[in-house]
């Protein structure tokens, strides 16, 4: 772990919070915190933009216990990946992030970039055959002319998936 020099910061007294440009680089879409500091390994008296990204911040809070010595949780975390759950880089809410190995973070990415794909792929058939989304079971996510709505139930369902759900069956999409 970097050591970091403990003082005065005399460019910026303050960190700031900013949110990256969207793309495809290392960061991009995350929120971050930005200070400018002095670090051990600057040459001279100048000094350079630090960032922290903000779902790592939160997660020691929300994933560690307060009783355990903070080195110990900055090392754990030091060797992983903070997931966001529904994929969305600035949710960060407590329930939506989650500390996990790197090889086990690629791997849930890959399967909900597939997911995805397979969505974005389905719903491009869709509009070519002329189908709306509006006529598409939320259920089983087949176009179907009647749809069932009921309270409890989240979105519209096609009378056997509605039929199903209220059964307590699982409904796989």
């Amino acid at each position: 772990m970097p050591s970091y020099h403990h003082g005065s910061n005399r460019v910026q007294g303050y960190a700031r919070f900013e949110h990256a440009k969207a793309g495809d680089g290392s960061g991009a879409g995350y929120e971050r915190w930005r200070s400018t500091e002095h670090r051990p390994h600057t040459p001279g008296e100048r000094r350079e933009d630090v960032y922290v990204a903000h779902h790592r911040l939160l997660a020691l809070v929300e994933c560690y216990s307060l009783e355990e010595p903070i080195e110990s949780v900055l090392d754990d975390l030091a060797e992983k990946d903070v997931h966001h759950r529904n994929g969305v880089k600035w949710d960060n809410r407590g329930e939506n992030i989650e500390p996990v190995d790197h090889a086990r973070h690629a791997s849930i990415t890959q399967q909900q970039v597939r997911a995805w794909a397979e969505d974005e792929k389905r719903e491009r058939e869709r509009r070519a055959a002329g189908i709306d989304a509006a006529d598409v079971c939320d259920g089983c996510g087949e176009a179907v002319e009647l749809l069932a709505t009921s309270p409890g139930f989240a979105g519209e369902r096609c009378l056997e998936c509605a039929r199903r759900e209220c059964d307590g069956e699982p409904i796989e999409v």
